[in-house]
């Protein structure tokens, strides 16, 4: 087999068998130089016209972190929230309860049975009195939620306030994933005492707060039963709704920017090229005139 020589610049060794270089260093020395050569015609091409995905990149980018300044403003509302509602059981816990009298709630029992209040359980689908009927239903589901599992084997990582109840379970190996404050299998009741008050907040107009709080004692109590487990459960699932709506829209900003830092990349530059016929002939006219 006849050598040939090296492809390299002012290079006159021969090149090795199988290649058209002596060396690496022949190879990516004329490789630097064909880019040098070759890359600011290419630049200079791609910033005579603008790029229509670009463009969209951009505008997509600017809805995106629109959506995440609404999503961390609804975070920051969610947790305003929970410290409102907070404040509103501190205050309800210093009340004192409302002693019922035994006429006034043999009254009350008359009417109810009077009412012919009987409901069905949606878990259990047992008949029972619309007066225990909450109280039932909240028990009759915890009951059966308890029965499934769901477990991951990583613990969550969230800084500040626990949310999730990640109790281990060495049979499984694997970490609880329900809310904390709702998690019938490993979250237990607080204990109520004989002189508690429900402390429900009390409206007028459905939605209007009334300032007034349910002074009923809590385990007499029907109408509220674990008003406050419900409402802390209902803002940590609207908490994780937002996080999952974070999580989303940073992943989509992400890729956003990925197609924007690709498409002036340098492979891309020296692989495609586009001529428009138009500018060149303004640039060339430029050109000779000058020269003229």
């Amino acid at each position: 087999m006849t050598p040939r020589q090296c492809y390299g610049m002012e290079c006159i060794n021969s090149a090795r068998i199988g290649s058209k270089y002596c060396s690496d260093q022949c190879g990516l020395s004329l490789a630097s130089l064909r880019i040098y050569q070759t890359l600011p015609e290419r630049i200079r091409e791609w910033n005579l016209t603008s790029c229509k995905s670009a463009e969209t990149n951009q505008k997509e980018l600017v809805k995106i972190r629109t959506e995440l300044c609404t999503a961390r403003e609804k975070l920051e509302e969610v947790d305003r929230e929970v410290e409102k509602l907070e404040q509103l059981i501190a205050k309800s816990r210093s009340l004192a309860p409302v002693e019922n009298n035994s006429e006034d709630s043999s009254d009350d029992d008359e009417q109810d049975d009077q009412r012919g209040g009987m409901v069905n359980c949606i878990s259990c689908g047992k008949d029972v009195s619309t007066k225990v009927a909450i109280r039932h239903m909240e028990s009759c589901f915890n009951k059966f939620e308890s029965q499934t599992s769901y477990g991951s084997m990583y613990k969550t990582n969230i800084e500040g306030y626990q949310m999730v109840c990640d109790f281990y379970n060495p049979l499984t190996e694997t970490y609880c994933k329900r809310l904390r404050v709702i998690c019938p299998e490993h979250t237990k009741d607080p204990y109520i005492g004989a002189k508690d008050v429900c402390g429900y907040p009390l409206t007028k107009n459905i939605f209007s707060p009334s300032g007034e709080f349910c002074r009923v004692k809590k385990k007499e109590c029907n109408a509220h039963f674990c008003w406050e487990k419900l409402r802390r459960g209902e803002l940590d699932m609207e908490r994780v709704r937002c996080w999952m709506k974070l999580d989303e829209l940073m992943e989509q900003e992400r890729q956003e920017k990925v197609s924007l830092s690709r498409r002036a990349g340098v492979l891309n530059l020296m692989l495609h090229s586009t001529f428009n016929h138009e500018i060149m002939e303004k640039v060339m006219k430029m050109q000779k005139g000058q020269q003229h």
